[in-house]
């Protein structure tokens, strides 16, 4: 019988400073390890640093795809 892998959504929210950014790259760690891949993490925060703690470099964050669709006339998050 094969084996029928069903995708997770875990959201991460809070207060600031309370380790949110840590606990969330010590859970891609351990799934990366793990062999759960592919993960796609997603850092909405507007200081967003998740990129940093994962040792990668981030092309392009949240912030600033959200300032070029604003500059484009698409939306207005005003």
């Amino acid at each position: 019988m094969e084996e029928i892998n069903m995708g997770h959504v875990i959201a991460v929210a809070g207060k600031g400073g309370v380790g949110k950014t840590t606990l969330c790259g010590l859970l891609i760690q351990y799934l990366c390890e793990s062999g759960k891949k592919p993960i796609l993490a997603v850092d909405a925060d507007a200081n967003s640093n998740l990129n940093e703690v994962l040792g990668v470099e981030a092309e392009v964050t949240l912030g600033e795809v959200r300032e070029e669709i604003e500059r484009a006339g698409w939306i207005s998050f005003q």
